[in-house]
């Protein structure tokens, strides 16, 4: 069974069994949690579309952005798709944080198994919003918990790229040194 409340409105369409929630809307599904500003699903392809709201329009920033929670794994969002019973997932500007690093992309895909695998994102040990120091990742394989691979990257420092480029690496997300 899924259990979706909202604290705005909620709108069921029998007829295409859809769910439109309006306001703090929050999704469960197993060990699965999605709470955003707007949701909407689809009851027949199990599919969750979730995004903020733009409570001005003049702001450029939306409020009430997606938080996916499954199991120890929370990623932040602007937008997000997720099927229920597949568990995979299109993230778009997605944002956690992994033992002490902290990982952005522009677009993520999420697989059943849990493995995202992420397109144009960076790595940094720094919390700010805009970090001072990062790795710029073209392409990236994350294991939630276990490590990261990626593809072609290089090292940005205050916002100006170094003409260093590394052909591919890893980062290991282990407490203990090996």
């Amino acid at each position: 069974p899924v259990q979706y409340q909202a604290s705005d409105s909620m709108v069921y369409d029998a007829g295409h069994k859809k769910v439109y929630l309006y306001g703090n809307s929050n999704v469960k599904y197993q060990n699965m949690d999605i709470t955003s500003e707007r949701i909407y699903m689809n009851l027949d392809s199990n599919l969750v579309h979730a995004t903020g709201a733009y409570k001005d329009s003049t702001s450029k920033k939306a409020e009430g952005t997606p938080v996916f929670k499954m199991g120890s794994d929370e990623y932040e969002s602007d937008t997000m798709a997720f099927n229920f019973k597949t568990k995979k997932g299109l993230i778009s500007n997605a944002y956690t944080k992994q033992q002490e690093g902290f990982m952005r992309s522009q677009l993520s895909k999420r697989d059943s198994s849990g493995v995202i695998y992420m397109q144009h994102g960076r790595y940094t040990t720094c919390d700010a919003p805009n970090p001072d120091f990062y790795i710029a990742l073209s392409r990236a394989k994350v294991r939630p918990g276990k490590d990261v691979v990626f593809g072609p990257a290089y090292l940005v420092v205050a916002d100006v790229p170094l003409p260093l480029a590394i052909p591919y690496g890893f980062f290991p997300f282990t407490k203990s040194y090996s």
